[in-house]
């Protein structure tokens, strides 16, 4: 598991690596986000902890099946500039990977 950054309010706290963080907050309304350590990929909450209450965040990556396919795509490509693909192999790996290009556009 890769280190993440966790920030409440847009104020750095720490850098977490696990599941888990504990954090005690007085009562209010906090803005609690965890940044990955690449740039630009960070997923955020808004929450309200009431008087007398506690709240349990979990974050998920829900891009790791993208993740996956992104760098098996990578692999694809970099092999395909080492080693000649015969025809239709070569066209055929271009088109899925163009696919899984304009699908990741989409849904971002």
């Amino acid at each position: 598991m890769r280190p993440h950054y966790l920030l409440i309010n847009d104020q750095l706290l720490g850098v977490i690596k696990g599941n888990e963080a504990h954090v005690k907050l007085p009562p209010g309304r906090y803005k609690v986000t965890i940044r990955s350590m690449y740039k630009f990929i960070e997923s955020s909450a808004d929450v309200y902890i009431p008087i007398g209450e506690s709240k349990c965040l979990t974050f998920i990556d829900k891009d790791k099946i993208w993740n996956w396919l992104f760098n098996i795509d990578l692999v694809v490509w970099f092999l395909k500039r080492i080693l000649h693909v015969p025809e239709p192999w070569g066209t055929i790996s271009e088109m899925v990977s163009n696919g899984f290009f304009a699908v990741w556009l989409l849904r971002i």
